[in-house]
């Protein structure tokens, strides 16, 4: 029987091609951007569950009310004080990050995806070793653990296990392969380091040890049925009992939670943190494309149920039940999903490298991921009930009396319902309209917004530390001294400045460290800052409000300092400002001068207090200008003078309109994906109504062959025949503009500054989409209405 109704529904879907190669168009394109919007969905909600009771681990978070800042490490000692006085612990593991400069053959290499792990790591996460094992790992200090893909990538098919690889001036011997980092992981460390050859280093030791160093994410794996509020209390109490006079509150956060965190002060999770938000959204959106490609089948089916009413009456009167028909249709609309299927699996791959790009992701091969393979599932089965519930209970529930009549076979709250569909489908494609403009909008005002410096031909670079280690004061100025003079000495080269770190995006803070006349003892903010020399200003063109910059004239000024306008207002300082005390760090100075606010952090951020000072001891960035059309020359220039003072380093630069368009990255996919999801839900809807139109035109036929006899033009016949199809498109955007205002006003919330909600926004959004759709009706009307008159009265 079941292969009976397989035969007679592809023999229907044959004999109706121009319907049913619209159905799989559309379904196809739906299915496909909701495969991919759901891919990305999942892989954002899966994250690091893939661990082993990942349920149980949970990672220390450090409070600072003292200073209004979260941070995600802590000091060394606390886990070691946790490991002796905390018994609901399973485990506990430490990592640190790192960015070693590696050596392998002639080469260098800078690794930003490196760690340090403690022997418990791989007691706490899971990996899958090649080669190797943990065991061999930990037995020298002098170990690597590296991916397959780094494998590859430095030894080629080579067996690397046992070879050596120099990192500084130390040889470290690859020790075990494992295989490649899961996409949805919070450690995408490409290479594993013993902490015990960091502990090596006395130094680093020394600082490590201190209860003031906070350098390590601390995770806990806890017993069954811990308690994790009353294991976070001890281990406050634990950080009172070793660092007395502090306020600090230490917190659990789960593992499962920790790639949506958003209140941290700084982060060093190299892939960043998601925004659920923007999962929510992609979820929803994922949810329209699939909904507007069933729609259209929806429709279509119905609206051509009189085509197959006889088919229907007939088959009842020999003895077709309700049910059989019922399953009839329903394996109609499985094939069509099946088809559907196909197409978007070979879409899906051909799209996959494109979308990785896009979203920055390392999704693996469509045909060899479960997750892939149960989202098609999940979207095969999804399709079929909404594809086939409505139109087979409606096709099924015929009366054949009625149909071999002539009577109507649809009743009038089936036509109203499809008219319904029609409208929710045209207010999805508004809805995604409006956000395309609000989104692209908001990036053009990133773009192109004066963020209150110059970002244009500017590079830095960064010395080694390496180059500073046991220098004296004078001898650190001896060497940033002939740097900066031999990068001007360059013709390619305009300017040259050196501070502590870049403008874009201003990372060091320090709270608990400065002091000026009227301050309230209790207050300790967290305050930005950057050590800059006297041509910092003007080679980034920073605007002075009052008073001026360091001067190396001034001997007085190593002890001064300048403050943007957000320090002067939220620090209340008395006025005249210019001439006030200030101390930072130990050094007692005047502030001689105030800076416009300017944006050193993201637009999602509100300005901070930010103060400029003037200390050699923390400068390693180098900032160089170039000459209009000389920037290879510069870049060249740069490198030689690099490799004069560290030749066992790579040379790496950055480019500040690079960084700076790096900060909105994620937002920049979210737009491009929204603009490209948003396309094909207008021509999945665009199809519907094409399909919808030539049917409405087919059915009146004889009508538009009577009237161009009695005189009516073809614009007569194409308002007649789009009259109904316009009043549905107007409602769909009466009804789609104030959830397009909601969402988008939601969705502008998270960034501090950003453009006015315009209603002209949504006024283009919404007569773009009555454009497209009035173009997409008036092709089928005006083809309906030049058609010969004498053939259409002729047709039956």
């Amino acid at each position: 029987m079941i292969k009976n109704y397989l035969i007679t529904a592809c023999r229907t879907l044959m004999r109706y091609r121009s319907v049913s190669l619209l159905n799989v168009i559309g379904l196809s394109a739906g299915m496909t951007a909701a495969v991919l919007i759901f891919l990305w969905v999942q892989n954002e909600l899966t994250y690091d569950n893939y661990h082993p009771d990942a349920d149980r681990i949970y990672r220390i978070t450090t409070h600072l009310p003292d200073y209004n800042s979260t941070w995600e490490t802590t000091p060394l000692n606390l886990a070691r004080a946790v490991a002796r006085e905390v018994p609901d612990l399973e485990s506990i593991a430490l990592i640190a990050s790192a960015n070693p400069v590696l050596s392998v053959g002639n080469e260098l290499f800078t690794e930003k995806h490196a760690a340090y792990v403690d022997t418990n790591w791989f007691r706490v996460f899971h990996y899958d070793f090649v080669t190797g094992s943990a065991s061999a790992f930990f037995s020298y200090p002098y170990s690597l653990i590296l991916t397959t893909s780094k494998a590859k990538k430095y030894f080629g098919d080579k067996d690397p296990v046992g070879r050596l690889i120099r990192i500084d001036s130390t040889d470290f011997r690859v020790a075990a392969i494992i295989r490649d980092v899961a996409p949805n992981s919070s450690f995408p460390y490409d290479i594993l380091m013993p902490q015990t050859a960091r502990m090596i280093n006395a130094q680093l030791k020394k600082n490590d040890e201190s209860w003031g160093n906070f350098n390590y994410r601390t995770f806990l794996k806890l017993r069954p049925n811990t308690d994790s509020a009353r294991v976070a209390a001890k281990i406050t109490d634990i950080m009172h009992r070793y660092r007395p006079g502090n306020n600090d509150r230490m917190s659990l956060l789960p593992l499962l939670g920790m790639h949506f965190e958003s209140d941290l002060t700084f982060s060093a999770n190299p892939v960043g943190h998601g925004n659920r938000k923007t999962v929510y959204i992609f979820s929803i959106l994922g949810i329209f494309l699939l909904v507007i490609a069933c729609i259209n089948y929806v429709n279509l089916t119905t609206a051509r149920a009189s085509l197959r009413a006889k088919e229907v009456g007939i088959r009842k009167i020999v003895g077709a039940g309700k049910r059989s028909l019922f399953l009839q249709f329903i394996l109609e609309s499985l094939v069509v999903s099946i088809v559907s299927l196909g197409i978007t699996l070979a879409l899906v791959w051909i799209l996959m490298p494109w979308f990785r790009q896009l979203t920055d992701t390392n999704f693996p091969s469509p045909l060899h991921s479960p997750a892939t393979w149960r989202v098609l599932g999940i979207t095969l089965l999804t399709a079929t009930v909404l594809n086939g519930i409505y139109p087979a209970l409606a096709l099924s529930s015929f009366k054949p009396l009625n149909v071999l009549k002539g009577s109507t076979v649809l009743r009038f709250k089936d036509v109203t319902f499809r008219k319904g569909l029609v409208v929710l489908q045209f207010a999805f494609s508004v809805i995604l309209i409006s956000g395309t403009v609000v989104i692209q909008r908001q990036m053009a005002y990133i773009q192109h917004m004066d963020p209150g410096f110059n970002r244009s031909q500017i590079v830095y670079f960064d010395l080694p530390y390496t180059l500073f280690r046991h220098k004296t004061q004078s001898e650190t100025h001896s060497l940033l001294a002939g740097v900066k003079q031999q990068l001007l000495s360059q013709t390619s080269i305009a300017g040259v400045s050196v501070a502590s770190g870049s403008v874009v995006k201003v990372s060091s803070s320090s709270g608990g460290s400065a002091d000026w006349d009227g301050r309230d003892t209790s207050y300790n903010p967290m305050i930005h800052q950057v050590s800059a020399d006297e041509d910092y200003q003007q080679l980034l063109q920073l605007h002075l409000q009052q008073g001026r910059w360091f001067d190396p004239a001034n001997s007085t000024d190593h002890k001064n300092f300048v403050l943007n306008e957000t320090a002067v207002s939220e620090f209340n300082i008395r006025k005249p400002v210019l001439g006030q005390r200030f101390t930072f760090h130990g050094d007692t100075g005047r502030i001689i001068g105030i800076v416009k606010d300017f944006h050193f952090a993201s637009l999602h951020d509100k300005i901070q207090p930010l103060v400029f000072f003037n200390d050699e001891g923390w400068r390693t960035s180098f900032f160089v200008k170039t000459q209009p059309g000389k920037l290879a020359a510069a870049m060249n220039a740069a490198r030689t003078i690099w490799q004069s003072y560290a030749p066992d380093k790579p040379f790496a630069y950055t480019f500040l309109d690079e960084e700076f368009n790096n900060l909105y990255k994620a937002d920049q996919k979210v737009s491009t994906l929204i603009f490209v999801f948003s396309a094909v839900a207008i021509v999945i809807s665009c199809l519907g109504l094409f399909g919808m139109t030539s049917f409405a035109a087919r059915q009146r036929i004889r009508e538009i062959g009577i009237r161009k006899v009695l005189g009516a033009t073809v614009i007569d016949i194409v308002r007649l025949v789009s009259r109904d199809f316009q009043r549905l498109v107007v409602l769909s955007i009466l009804l789609a503009i104030p959830v397009s205002w909601w969402t988008m006003h939601a969705w502008l919330d998270d960034f501090a500054y950003h453009i006015p909600l315009s209603a002209w926004f949504f006024a283009m959004s919404g007569g773009l989409a009555a454009a497209i759709a009035l173009l997409t009706v008036a092709s089928q009307c005006i083809r309906a209405a030049t058609t010969n008159p004498v053939h259409n009265l002729r047709t039956e």
